[in-house]
């Protein structure tokens, strides 16, 4: 079974959500966005998976950080989303220079 995974090169980070929970995976969307955010990442790169489902079906990552989307909680921290199929793309409006550490899973779970 996979787990989340993250890789932070410095201006991107990417947060590979797959094997988390749907809350989990808001949870760490957004210790990792406040991080990114202090630490002057250009990018948050959110692979949430394709999330097919059917009519009655539970509640997906997918569907759920798009629904975070639409209802402004999440698009208020980019200055751009770019929607793909199995991942979202937050550029973050910042200032501040990327050079603070990389930033590590642990740091973002519980």
């Amino acid at each position: 079974m996979s787990t989340p995974h993250l890789d932070d090169d410095g201006r991107v980070v990417t947060l590979d959500l797959h094997g988390a929970t749907v809350d989990e995976a808001i949870d760490l969307t957004y210790r990792t966005l406040r991080l990114a955010e202090e630490r002057g990442r250009s990018r948050l790169r959110l692979i949430h998976g394709s999330s097919t489902t059917q009519a009655g079906e539970r509640r997906t990552i997918k569907n759920a950080l798009h629904d975070l989307l639409d209802r402004g909680e999440l698009g208020t921290h980019a200055a751009n989303v770019i929607r793909q199929r199995d991942t979202l793309v937050l550029a973050l409006d910042v200032t501040a220079a990327g050079d603070g550490p990389p930033i590590q899973l642990h740091e973002v779970q519980r």
